[in-house]
């Protein structure tokens, strides 16, 4: 997450730097001290958020934030001031907030999880995105499995979050009613498992995924996914739900139903 500060005072931006360093410890924060320095940094580099302090030397904020989103259209602007009074001519500028001085953490991590343009975020390896559809990327590129059913047995155990599933649980939920102890459909079944394992192994991350006798797992710590950071309380993670969890799956309704209550 890509963060600037705007604030001529040093006091106040360094405190609202610590608070954003503790909430997104690997954003990218800058800091201006003017509103020239702000334009300037806003013309080399893109930003998710401005902060961004009313009261300025030589241009208001609320002109700034007018010039900063002729740059930068899509940018997030939230005002950070000590004075109530502006806070209806901020919104008329579709400012995503407006925070009272001093910022508090838990105020500007609700702003932070209810951005009105979410961030959009760069991954570099593997990536699991369990809102709205169940996709997996890497570096950025779609991953195709040969077998839906391979990817669905994926998507299980990620949501089982590290907790195994034996094979009579995993063909119930892939076969749901047709799901029988048939030779056929336990030789599928072994297909879908060792296409799992290849194209694991495909992306160079077969380490994620456990297998043994009758469990199968995955290790959630060393996957990044969307549902995983919403449950850590990640803003960027929260802000993401929508309202949809693995909408392609009906036994993904019963998370849903969980998530609604503790993201909305």
């Amino acid at each position: 997450m890509q963060l600037l500060i705007v604030d001529d005072e040093q006091t106040a931006a360094a405190d609202l730097k610590n608070v954003l360093q503790s909430i997104v410890p690997d954003a990218e924060i800058e800091t201006a001290d003017s509103a020239k320095r702000a334009l300037a940094v806003c013309k080399e580099q893109e930003f998710d958020v401005v902060f961004l302090d009313i009261q300025m030397p030589g241009k208001d904020g609320l002109t700034l934030a007018k010039e900063i989103r002729e740059i930068r259209p899509m940018v997030n602007i939230v005002v950070v001031s000590a004075y109530q009074q502006y806070a209806l001519d901020a919104f008329r500028l579709y400012a995503s907030a407006y925070i009272l001085k001093p910022a508090m953490k838990d105020e500007v991590q609700e702003v932070l999880s209810n951005l009105r343009n979410p961030v959009k975020q760069e991954t570099k390896g593997l990536y699991v995105k369990c809102f709205g559809n169940f996709e997996v990327f890497y570096d950025g590129e779609p991953v195709r499995f040969s077998r839906a059913k391979t990817k669905e047995m994926f998507a299980y155990l990620i949501d089982r979050r590290g907790a195994s599933a034996t094979n009579a649980e995993l063909r119930a939920v892939l076969w749901g009613d047709d799901a029988s102890d048939s030779d056929k459909q336990r030789g599928y079944f072994a297909q879908i498992t060792k296409d799992l394992r290849t194209k694991l192994k495909e992306l160079g991350c077969e380490d994620i995924y456990e297998q043994s006798r009758d469990s199968y797992a995955i290790r959630p710590e060393r996957i990044e996914c969307d549902y995983y950071l919403a449950l850590e309380q990640d803003p960027a993670g929260i802000a993401r739900f929508q309202g949809e969890y693995m909408s392609q799956y009906s036994w993904g309704e019963m998370r849903l139903a969980s998530m609604i209550n503790s993201f909305t």
